[in-house]
């Protein structure tokens, strides 16, 4: 079976999350909904929006993707 990935848009790049906000992110995902989260991938919280699939951070936003890696 196939690990799923959370991962962020940063320029041109998709940069992995870490592994503390990749299960907030499942969760969130397998519950439809959106909230704030620990990251140490930014050292701060986060905002993850599942139905835009968005990261807000530091009025910031990023395109989040799940992939199977």
């Amino acid at each position: 079976m196939a690990t799923v990935q959370w991962v962020y848009a940063n320029g041109c790049n998709w940069v992995t999350l870490d592994a503390l906000a990749q299960q907030h992110i499942e969760n969130l995902w397998h519950h439809n909904s959106s909230s704030w989260i620990q990251s140490k991938s930014f050292n701060r919280p986060v905002y993850i929006d599942i139905e835009q699939m968005l990261l807000l951070c530091n009025g910031m936003s990023y395109s989040i993707a799940r992939r199977r890696a």
